[in-house]
């Protein structure tokens, strides 16, 4: 298996890592906030760029596909909070605000919604009742069975290990079981249906995160994996590859579903961090540049190291979103936008991967 990466655009007016990004179902690149100077929150504006007509090869030419939605009415800037897109909306849930990273005012946390037009975002504040998750960044979240999930994160002091669903419908949070220990932030989570079920139910799946030291600690990784209709996680231990061995551990790294025309893809695994800096979050640590396929083979979870082919690919870097979408066709495309590199430089880079087998 390979991954080919296409750089689409780079402009230093869209540099920053800690971001938010999500793609819409049409193939739009939404970009939040984060941060271009270490702990300084970036503007409040919701950035779009045009995937599908992006042209191969032509970042100049692509410029011209950003646009910035316009908004009688913006949350606070912010880094560290999260994003999804569900039913034609964004969604946007924590992080912090201010050069101190102070926790945001309650008028402030809580479930913002975008509802995105060609060119104006109209944002508004959601209810939320029930087991309401305390404020957090550097926190992981995904859609899966139509609702959404927050897992994990920094509160105002400390880690956290805890999973919080919220039903649209009802407005309704409520806390599900822990995950298991350590407790940690900048984790990354995929909501993936695994051969193994009966049923269309969508599982949550864990790799990675921070807990003062980088994670998984052991040899062969774990995997975790959080099924809604139990309540419940388990962890197995996927196969290693046959001649690359394993992932390393890592934090604030990508990690997406992955569809194969074969049917075996599960999910994709890219970059991170794997050695934090010693100025903690106002510097940076040393990062990986690689990708991994977790993959179904011979009745098992397997981890397959991707061969990255092509003239240019991505340097190095971590403090990235987890995005990808379905390309015209049916083929996942990773989208690796911003991030923090080593040189404690934000790149303004867009870059798509394709993965073939």
């Amino acid at each position: 298996m390979s991954i080919r990466w296409t750089c689409l655009s780079s402009l230093s007016t869209k540099a920053r890592s800690s971001h938010c990004a999500s793609i819409s179902n049409k193939g739009t690149l939404l970009l939040y906030s984060g941060e271009f100077q270490p702990r300084k929150p970036v503007d409040g504006d919701v950035h779009v760029f045009d995937l599908n007509n992006a042209v191969q090869q032509s970042v100049a030419d692509n410029a011209g596909l950003w646009r910035t939605l316009s908004a009688s009415l913006k949350p606070e800037p912010r880094v560290g909070a999260t994003t999804v897109f569900h039913g034609g909306n964004l969604y946007m849930w924590g992080g912090r605000g201010s050069i101190d990273m102070a926790p945001l005012d309650p008028e402030q946390s809580g479930i913002w919604k975008g509802q995105i037009s060609q060119n104006e975002v109209v944002w508004e504040k959601l209810e939320g009742k029930g087991d309401e998750p305390v404020a957090r960044s550097f926190h992981a979240s995904v859609m899966a069975n139509g609702k959404l999930y927050i897992h994990a994160g920094c509160p105002a002091s400390g880690r956290l290990s805890t999973l919080h669903s919220y039903d649209f419908k009802s407005s309704q949070w409520s806390l599900c079981a822990d995950a298991p220990d350590p407790a940690c932030g900048g984790t990354a989570i995929a909501s993936v249906k695994l051969p193994t079920s009966s049923s269309d139910e969508e599982v949550i799946i864990r790799f990675g995160g921070f807990a003062g030291h980088q994670l998984p600690t052991s040899t062969p990784p774990p995997l975790d994996i959080y099924t809604p209709s139990t309540n419940s996680w388990t962890t197995v231990v996927p196969s290693g590859d046959p001649q690359q061995g394993y992932p390393g551990a890592r934090s604030v790294h990508g990690f997406v579903p992955l569809s194969t025309p074969d049917g075996t893809g599960v999910a994709l695994l890219y970059h991170g961090e794997y050695e934090a800096s010693d100025l903690g979050h106002a510097g940076a640590g040393k990062f990986w540049d690689d990708a991994w396929a977790l993959v179904w083979r011979e009745g098992a979870l397997g981890w397959k190291k991707l061969i990255q082919e092509g003239d240019s690919t991505p340097e190095s870097r971590g403090w990235i979103p987890s995005t990808s979408y379905t390309a015209p066709g049916g083929n996942t495309r990773v989208v690796l936008s911003g991030g923090l590199l080593s040189s404690n430089e934000r790149s303004g880079e867009v870059w798509v991967g394709d993965v073939q087998l």
